[in-house]
């Protein structure tokens, strides 16, 4: 099959089969006697695996690894890697449950302040935010790394 195939068959343009093919990610196709590239069903699956390395997070120097593999995967490496990535998930995750407390602090603090009439200066608020951010991690478990949830 030709790129336009290809790409149709795997909802990937063109352009982009092209750089995963520069990239090494793909394997060179040979070329038919008119100069187009051939394809073959298992392009396709190599770019099904690509799609999938992508969406759970892994950049294009992994994913190249893995391609370079061949099907002759280390195992170990591949759940060493899926660890790594939960790893780095779990860190996010808490980084945006901190990011969230901290908003639905200071919302409370603006409402209450601006019910009672008075303002905020933005002083204030940087005083506020640097208060909340030292509490955040202090409450933080050292078994878990997981912190106190604010319920909203």
């Amino acid at each position: 099959m030709r790129i336009g195939e290809l790409a149709k068959q795997s909802g990937i343009a063109a352009h982009t089969i092209r750089f995963y093919e520069s990239k090494g990610l793909l394997p060179n196709t040979h070329r038919g006697h008119n100069g187009y590239r051939q394809y073959d069903q298992q392009s396709v699956e190599k770019l099904a695996l690509i799609q999938l390395c992508q969406r759970l997070g892994f950049n294009l120097a992994e994913i190249e690894q893995l391609m370079q593999q061949d099907g002759d995967w280390d195992k170990a490496q591949i759940i060493d890697n899926l660890d790594a990535r939960l790893a780095e998930i779990h860190q996010l995750q808490q980084g945006l449950e901190r990011q969230r407390r901290e908003i639905l602090t200071i919302k409370d603090q603006l409402q209450n302040r601006w019910e009672e009439g008075g303002c905020v200066t933005g002083p204030e608020l940087q005083c506020l935010s640097r208060h909340l951010n030292d509490g955040l991690d202090s409450k933080a478990t050292p078994a878990t790394g997981s912190s106190r949830r604010h319920s909203a």
